[in-house]
């Protein structure tokens, strides 16, 4: 590795301190505690307070937080319920004035950063100047080789940018990190608006905060214009790893405000150097990507050694002209901390400026003088990774062993390039409520900024993270801690003017992909819809078998227990070898509604049910994940072992949450092709269930089966066979109701005209690929319900059998892109 040390830009190397660290800034009071200004409307509010009072708006913020769902790492494993999402309801506020600064110095950083990506990727200007040392650049995993001589379309390597700021103890706003590839955080940043700004309604009017629209309307609008050659208006899609990713329910929101479609990598495909999106009706040429997906996982055809994942070929299609990519690929570099203390210097040369806003005292330590000054006063800094490749950074030095100090210093010695040494800070503090009490937190500011065309534009706020008093900035979690609201009065400024991003082509009124689904959303929700139905069955029939098996066995009773559990044997909910015993009958129940580890049990099912909506959590109404979010703790089992009545409350429950779904699907989802698959899977599962059932009463013989009582009951059709027949259920009039009435709602054939109804709506050339066979067996379906000669239990068999092949072909058809279709 070559030596930095002669760079002209080196900077002067650290000095031993001069005084002790001054202690931190108080964000409300000043040193004579006086409420400073801007905070005296809100400081009075908090000092009225009551213990009851903190308490109930702690738990509102909390609740209202809870049914939106918002978490980081939805499900880190199968079913897991991830980590919560905690919100600090008193917001941090910033004078107009120190905003002001802080907007023109993060513009500044933008021009710069992005001017800095454009050259080390193009002329390298700066490494022949000596700007920077070319260890640094060539030593970064982050510098990508395959994008050395790229032109990013639209000219600008970084679209949004974030910036972690902290006070100082003298009060100056200074920088501690950049985030340049896929700055997190924008999507949480309005959900906390939403929830502070409901709380304390009247101080957030009262004090004229200024609004965050604007500048989500510059950063969609930024992001429409990198790429606009084709049609009328540019197809931008929002590129999510994934519902694991821990920061998935952001991108979630973050893609629904902005209204483009959230995709994940197999949602995409790359076709002679053009990406596309796989949609019902066939591929969808894309011409923008908003990307959340680390650099090198993007493309394993750039990076292989990961094990592929990703999008094939994306790279390919950004050099060539053919897609937008925000933020460009490489971007990531000017995230390193090893950075910072060259920018100054490529400030004053290529702007004629100073840096408008300071940073924290950062020394990469390839360069020589600078790091035998810095292991001279170790103590003073935080040791971090240059381009995080060590697992155990960054590490607070002062409070290393004698042992661990000289291990380290060996390591920095070794190999100077892979570590950087920032200045062990003290962040300023900030009240915060923490249920009945209001306490001093440390708190670090991400402010966002987005290079919108002619300048870039700032938000006027932001996102607020909490630490833990003591502990120095560098070492917080990534998602450890609450969060905050920032607030910043509009009355110094037009915060509300936002940058006009001009569109060369006119604008319609809705987008042309605005009605269209990709395929793998359409595909969860197809199965979001399944689950929901076998969850149904599994309740409804549980159910039935508890109201048996509760009481005095009588005869008749027992009859109908041992009904309902070979009911229960035959739909695969419960073991074969279950038998009529009151003790093991109850255990094997409540496992079914409480274990985690049944395989057929409603937790499981429902766990199935949460992964398939969480990957489609975008095209899913807040009302219908609070309903997801409520039936998940429904089955969580409770501390002590429930009694028969306690499942039944339980089933109950679950009915009811069913049917709120139902009905929210009924009456608020629009008729699209996301809703059309939901459907289509619910009536495809209430087929079937109906059939399994129906083939198991068939399989007892006919006439007065006990089968048939609480198979009209799980199928909710026993007031309408009493009203229809004064007699005990016999199978034919049983078959009639629930396989051949289509005025049932719970019979095969209903479902069967439903969904012969829907697929005539399905997008796409209506005789291409394998539509004209799934019509046709469809309509032997269809035949056979208006046939009325009763099913025998064989036939029952074989017309599941063909609801089963008529769901795989339309998992080939519109799932699957077997056969290539463009538009």
């Amino acid at each position: 590795m070559a030596d930095s040390s002669r760079s002209p830009n080196q900077a002067a190397p650290p000095q031993p301190p001069a005084m002790a660290t001054a202690s931190a800034w108080d964000e409300m009071t000043d040193p004579r505690g006086q409420v400073r200004p801007h905070w005296q409307g809100l400081s009075g509010k908090i000092q009225r307070w009551s213990s009851e009072e903190r308490a109930s708006i702690s738990a509102s913020a909390s609740r209202m937080i809870e049914d939106l769902g918002t978490t980081f790492n939805v499900y880190t494993d199968a079913g897991g319920a991830g980590q919560p999402y905690e919100l600090d309801p008193i917001p941090l506020i910033v004078s107009p004035g120190e905003w002001g600064q802080v907007s023109v110095g993060l513009s500044q950083r933008m021009r710069l950063i992005d001017a800095v990506l454009a050259d080390i990727y193009g002329p390298q200007q700066l490494l022949r100047d000596g700007l920077i040392p070319p260890d640094l650049v060539n030593s970064s995993p982050a510098f990508l080789q395959y994008a050395r001589g790229a032109q990013p379309v639209g000219g600008r390597f970084v679209v949004t940018t974030g910036c972690d700021l902290i006070r100082m103890p003298g009060g100056q706003w200074t920088v501690l990190r950049d985030h340049t590839s896929a700055p997190g955080g924008l999507g949480q940043v309005l959900e906390n608006r939403n929830v502070t700004s409901s709380l304390l309604s009247d101080l957030f009017e009262s004090l004229r905060i200024a609004r965050l629209g604007s500048f989500f309307d510059t950063e969609r609008t930024t992001l429409q214009s990198l790429l606009n050659v084709r049609g009328e208006m540019p197809n931008v899609v929002f590129l999510t790893p994934g519902f694991r990713h821990p920061s998935y329910f952001e991108h979630a929101y973050k893609a629904r405000l902005l209204g483009f479609p959230l995709v994940e990598p197999a949602d995409l495909t790359v076709r002679e150097r053009r990406l596309f999106l796989k949609t019902l009706s066939g591929l969808r040429r894309i011409d923008g990507v908003a990307c959340r997906i680390e650099d090198h996982r993007l493309d394993p055809l750039e990076h292989w050694g990961l094990g592929g994942g990703g999008v094939p070929g994306i790279i390919e299609a950004w050099r060539t002209g053919n897609v937008a990519l925000a933020n460009a690929p490489g971007a990531g570099f000017a995230s390193t901390p090893a950075l910072m203390p060259f920018l100054p210097g490529i400030c004053r040369k290529w702007f004629g400026e100073e840096m408008k806003l300071p940073f924290v005292e950062t020394w990469w330590l390839s360069q020589p003088l600078v790091r035998r000054r810095v292991l001279e006063n170790l103590h003073r800094y935080v040791l971090l990774s240059a381009y995080g490749r060590d697992s155990q950074l960054p590490m607070r030095c002062s409070g290393m062993s004698p042992a661990a100090r000289k291990q380290w210093v060996a390591a920095i010695e070794e190999r100077p390039y892979d570590f950087v040494a920032q200045l062990d800070v003290t962040p300023s503090e900030a009240p915060s409520l923490e249920t009945r009490s209001v306490r001093q937190r440390p708190i670090v500011w991400r402010a966002f900024a987005v290079n919108a065309a002619g300048r870039p534009s700032v938000m006027p706020g932001g996102l607020a993270r909490v630490g833990k008093t003591g502990q120095a900035p560098q070492l917080w979690p990534g998602h450890a801690g609450f969060t905050k609201d920032v607030w910043i009065s509009d009355e110094a400024g037009d915060f509300k003017a936002k940058t006009e991003v001009g569109s060369p082509r006119p604008v319609k009124d809705r987008h042309p992909s605005a009605l269209e689904v990709p395929s793998r959303i359409a595909e969860q929700l197809f199965w979001v819809g399944r689950y929901a139905e076998r969850i149904e069955l599994a309740t409804r029939l549980l159910r039935v078998t508890l109201r048996n098996l509760s009481g005095e066995l009588g005869p008749r009773q027992q009859e109908q227990l041992g009904a309902s559990l070979t009911l229960l044997r035959d739909s695969n909910l419960a073991p074969k070898e279950l038998a009529v015993h009151p003790t093991q009958t109850l255990k094997t129940l409540t496992g079914l509604v409480h274990d985690q580890t049944a395989r057929n049990g409603i937790p499981n099912l429902t766990r199935s049910l949460l992964l398939n909506a969480a990957a489609a959590r975008d095209r899913l109404s807040d009302d219908t994940w609070r309903f997801f979010n409520r039936l998940e703790g429904v089955v969580h089992m409770p501390a002590a072992t429930p009694g028969a009545s306690d499942l039944l409350r339980t089933l109950d429950t679950l009915v009811l949450h069913l049917a709120a779904f139902a009905g929210m699907q009924a009456e608020n989802m629009t008729r699209g092709q996301g809703w059309r698959f939901l459907e289509i899977g619910r009536r495809v599962e209430r087929a079937l269930s109906g059939l399994t059932l129906l083939r198991s009463a068939a399989g007892r013989g006919d006439g007065e089966s006990p089968l048939l009582d609480p198979l009209l009951e799980t199928c909710d059709s026993v007031m309408t066979y009493r009203r229809r027949h004064f007699s005990r259920p016999k199978l034919d009039s049983v078959v009639d109701l629930i396989f051949f009435d289509p005025t049932n709602p719970r019979s095969v054939a209903y479902q069967i005209g439903i969904i012969s109804h829907e697929i005539t709506r399905f997008s796409g050339d209506p005789d291409f690929g394998l539509l004209p066979q799934i019509r046709e067996q469809l309509e032997i379906l269809d035949r056979r319900c208006g046939d009325p000669t009763p099913p025998g239990e064989e036939e029952f068999k074989e017309i599941s059998k063909s609801l089963e092949v008529f769901a795989d072909m339309l998992t080939q058809h519109f799932f699957s892109h077997s056969v290539r279709s463009v538009y």
